[in-house]
C-alpha cells in the first residue's frame, strides 16, 4: 500500500501570541502571575499521559497472551525474538505457496495427460491429437520427426469451417453451409484406374475430373505420356464432366519443368482451354526421389516457372501438395496467388492457410470405375 505525503503543518508565529491587546496599567494589576507555570505543568502532564498511552500500546502490540486467560506470559518481544517469528512465518507462507504451486502443476500435469489420452482413443492420431494444444502451429511429421511450425498469418486463411466437413456411409465428402452443399464432387484418375464408364461416373454425380496427362520417372528422370489420358479425356467430356490435367513432376531444372509444363499444354490443347493445369509436387514414399534433395527455395522456383509458362498459353496454373511438402518443403509466401489443390486423408480437416481443391482419400469407390480412386472436392467452380 502507498503511503500518502502530507504537506508540512507551518508552526504558528510566536510573535503574535506575544502581544498582549490589554493595555499596560490592567496588565500590571493582573493576578494571573502563575498562569504560565500552570501551562507547563498541564502540557508536562499530558506528556506523561501520552507517555503511557505509548506504553500501553507497545505492550498490547508485543505481549504473548494466554488464550483461556488472556494474561501476558512474556512481558515484551526482544528484536531478535521477533525477527525469529517473523522469519517463522515468512518460512511458513512460502512453504504454503510452494505446496499450492505443486498441487496445482500436478493438477494440470494429470488434466493434460487425460485429454491427450481421450484424444488419441478417439482419433487414432498423434497428430490430431497434440493438434489441442498448440492452436498456433501446424504440427507436421517429417522424416520421422515431428515439426511444430508457426502458422503464418500474413498469408491468405482458410475460411474452411471443419465442421462442415460431412462424410456418408460410402465415405464421400461433401462441403455443407446453412444446410446447403456449397462443394462440388471430382476424381481424379490416371491410366491406374483401366477403362473407365464415363457416363456411369457422371451419373453418380461426379461433376469434375482431373486427368493425369504425363509424369516423369523420379528415378530415370524420363517424361512419358499417360496412356489413358486422351481415353479419360474425352469420355470425361462427352459425358459431360469438367476436366482438367496435372503432371506428376519430378523436375530438377527450370529446362525440365517447362518441358513438363509444355506436355500438359499439348496433351489438352486439341480439346479444351482455359482449364486448370497441375503440377504434382510430393516426395516419394519408400524411395529417393530426384526432387527430395531440392532446397524449398529451388523447388518454389520450378514451381512458379511451371505455372508461368501454364498460364502464358492460357491455363489455369494450380499446384498440388500435402501437409508436409506445402509446411516443410516450398516457399508459400510466393505461391500465395497460385490456386492450391491440398491433399489431407484425415477425417478431422486442419490446415490453415487458403485452398481451392481438396483431395480427401485415395481409396474412395465411384461407379464405372474398378478398384480405388481419388476423390475431390472443389469448393469454388474453376469451369
Amino acid at each position: 500500500m502507498n503511503l500518502k505525503d502530507y504537506d508540512d503543518i507551518d508552526l504558528y508565529d510566536e510573535e503574535e501570541y506575544i502581544d498582549d491587546p490589554e493595555p499596560a496599567p490592567a496588565r500590571k494589576k493582573s493576578k494571573k502571575k502563575g498562569y504560565g507555570g500552570f501551562v507547563v505543568v498541564i502540557i508536562l502532564l499530558s506528556l506523561a499521559v501520552l507517555v503511557a498511552i505509548g506504553a500501553a500500546v507497545y505492550l498490547l502490540l508485543f505481549t504473548k497472551f494466554d488464550q483461556n486467560s488472556h494474561a501476558a506470559d512474556k512481558p515484551i518481544y526482544t528484536q531478535a525474538q521477533m525477527d525469529e517469528e517473523l522469519q517463522a512465518v515468512r518460512m511458513a507462507a512460502d512453504q504454503r505457496v510452494s505446496d499450492a504451486f505443486d498441487s496445482g502443476v500436478e493438477e494440470g500435469r494429470r488434466s493434460t495427460l487425460t485429454q491427450l489420452m481421450e484424444n488419441l482413443v478417439a482419433t487414432g492420431s498423434s497428430i490430431t491429437s497434440l493438434r489441442p494444444f498448440y492452436p498456433d502451429k501446424v504440427i507436421v511429421v517429417s522424416n520421422g520427426t515431428f515439426n511444430f511450425v508457426d502458422i503464418n498469418t500474413d498469408l491468405k486463411l482458410t475460411t474452411l469451417d471443419a465442421d462442415n466437413f460431412q462424410t456418408d456411409i460410402d465415405g464421400v465428402m461433401t462441403y455443407v453451409e446453412n444446410g446447403e452443399v456449397t462443394s462440388y464432387k471430382g476424381i481424379d484418375v490416371s491410366s491406374y484406374q483401366g477403362d473407365i464408364d464415363w457416363n456411369t461416373v457422371r451419373a453418380s454425380g461426379v461433376e469434375f475430373a482431373i486427368i493425369r496427362s504425363t509424369l516423369r520417372g523420379y528415378g530415370t528422370g524420363k517424361l512419358v505420356d499417360d496412356e489413358k489420358f486422351e481415353e479419360n479425356i474425352t469420355g470425361a467430356m462427352t459425358a459431360g464432366i469438367h476436366v482438367g490435367a496435372y503432371v506428376f513432376s519430378q523436375a530438377i531444372t527450370e529446362e525440365e519443368v517447362i518441358e513438363e509444363a509444355q506436355s500438359a499444354i499439348d496433351a489438352l490443347s486439341p480439346y479444351v482451354s482455359g482449364v486448370p493445369i497441375i503440377i504434382d509436387v510430393e516426395r516419394i514414399s519408400g524411395g529417393d526421389g530426384r526432387m527430395d534433395d531440392l532446397t524449398p527455395a529451388e523447388r518454389t522456383d520450378l514451381i512458379v516457372k511451371f505455372c508461368e509458362v501454364v498460364s502464358n498459353a492460357g491455363y489455369l496454373p494450380y499446384v498440388y501438395y500435402n501437409t508436409e511438402m506445402s509446411i516443410m518443403y516450398v516457399d508459400l509466401t510466393r505461391l500465395e496467388n497460385i490456386p492450391k489443390w491440398y491433399a489431407s486423408y484425415s477425417s478431422d480437416f486442419f490446415y490453415p492457410y487458403e485452398i481451392d481443391m481438396l483431395q480427401y482419400s485415395a481409396t474412395g469407390r465411384v461407379p464405372g470405375i474398378g478398384g480405388d480412386v481419388d476423390m475431390d472436392l472443389c469448393f469454388k467452380p474453376f469451369w
